[in-house]
Formats: structure tokens, sequence, C-alpha cells
């Protein structure tokens, strides 16, 4: 498994959503194949994990950038594979933020230019995006110009990812000087013989979990942390889900 989601061989194109270039744009909001979401894993939130545990192995990885750990959500044993995105629709109960903005993200504008202190969010469409379209899917902006409900929706999730990331960034630095996360390797076989072998992957150390002490232990739970690394630990019971849908979908 590679650090980063495979995504379609198209190239970005990345810009600021604005109710005059993009008046007409449409965008699909179907969750089914075809349409982007071809991806092994996406990044989930700490706030994220308790819906997201209920059907995904959580884990975390080192952004190939960065090298700081981020959580993610896992779909499937092999690039562009997710198990979960079928032509009939999402076969998992919650659909993490990082799928259901998309093709939106966030960008941010530089302030000073207007007379701010700091840069502010806005937002942005990845134009190359196969969701992106003009005749089909939900309005982008209602016919005078106005956000239509569908933006709306897409304006509040994108605050819920720009907070998840500030949040998650502070959950991670936590677990982090308690010395919780730790390497591990997934090993999946499949009815069919073949051996799926998962590197690059980090889990909570639940030796190192069992061994605080009730005062860190309280620290973490005041902060919501303790919870969020159970959910963590009770995810990778979904493994046999995934193998599960992996069997399923060779035998068809």
């Amino acid at each position: 498994m590679s650090n980063e989601p495979a995504q379609a061989t198209t190239t970005p194109n990345h810009q600021l959503l604005d109710n005059v270039t993009h008046k007409d744009l449409r965008v699909i909001r179907d969750l089914r194949s075809g349409l982007g979401d071809d991806i092994s894993y996406t990044h989930v939130f700490v706030d994220e994990f308790r819906l997201a545990q209920a059907d995904f192995p959580i884990f975390f990885m080192k952004n190939p950038t960065t090298a700081k750990f981020e959580a993610v959500a896992m779909f499937g044993f092999a690039e562009q594979e997710n198990l979960f995105l079928t032509e009939q629709g999402w076969l998992a109960s919650y659909v993490p933020l990082t799928i259901r903005r998309r093709p939106f993200l966030i960008g941010f504008q530089d302030a000073q230019s207007f007379g701010g202190s700091a840069d502010s969010p806005v937002i942005h469409i990845d134009m190359n995006s196969p969701r992106v379209s003009q005749i089909e899917g939900d309005h982008v902006f209602l016919e005078h110009g106005g956000q239509s409900p569908m933006l709306t929706e897409v304006a509040e999730i994108l605050g819920h990812v720009h907070q998840g990331h500030e949040a998650s960034a502070a959950f991670i630095e936590a677990i982090l000087a308690h010395d919780l996360i730790e390497p591990v390797t997934i090993k999946a076989e499949l009815a069919d013989g073949n051996v799926y072998q998962l590197d690059n992957l980090y889990t909570v150390s639940e030796e190192m979990l069992a061994n605080l002490t009730n005062e860190q232990l309280g620290q973490l739970h005041s902060n919501g942390y303790l919870q969020a690394l159970y959910m963590v630990v009770a995810s990778s019971n979904n493994l046999g889900k995934l193998i599960n849908l992996k069997n399923a979908c060779l035998a068809n």
C-alpha cells in the first residue's frame, strides 16, 4: 500500500469557485464507482473515529511530504480498490468527510490583499473531477448567483474538514507523547490463495496503552482521546469484513 490514496491519472485542475465562472456548473454527488473515489483509503479525523470504526479498519500513515502521522480509513487491499464502492451505491453506514466533500476542497485567500491580517479559507473545485458536469447532477449556484442547498451543505462539510485537520494534529501530538503509535504489517490471505501484505501502516500500541498511569489515562480521557484510541483498536476487527468483501468480488 502506498503512502497516498491512488488517484485517477487525470491531473487536478483546482479553481477558486465563483458564481460567474461556474454559474452553470453541476456536481454529481452519487456514491458509485467511476466518479473518482476508487481509492484504497482516505483520511479520517479524530472526531470521525466513533462512526468510522463501525465499518472500516483505521490505521495511521506518515504523510510522505511532512512525515507527520495521519489517520486513514482503509477501503481495500490493492491500489484504486474501494470495496465499499459499487454500482449500487456505498456499502458502509458511514461516508468519511474527505469522500463527501469531493470535488470541492479548501483553499486559502491572501487576506492582506483585502486588508485582513490572516489568510481566510475559501472553496475551490477540481474541474477535472469526473463529478463535475454541465448536464448532470446538482446545481452549484442558483439561477441568480446565490449558493444552492448543495453548496451550502458542502461549505459545512469543508468547515468540518478544516477543523478536523487541527483537532487531529493535536490528537496525534498527544498520543505520540505517550509512545502510543507502533508500526504494524497486515497480511490478508484470500480465498483464491493470494496474499496481500500491507506495509507502512501504524496502529495503537495496546501494550503501551495498558501501561499508562491513572494520571495519564485521566489526561487523555479529559481531552476525549482515550475513547478515540479504543475506537482505533476496535476497528481492526473490520479487516475480516474487508476480506469477506474481497472474496465476494472474486467469486463474481
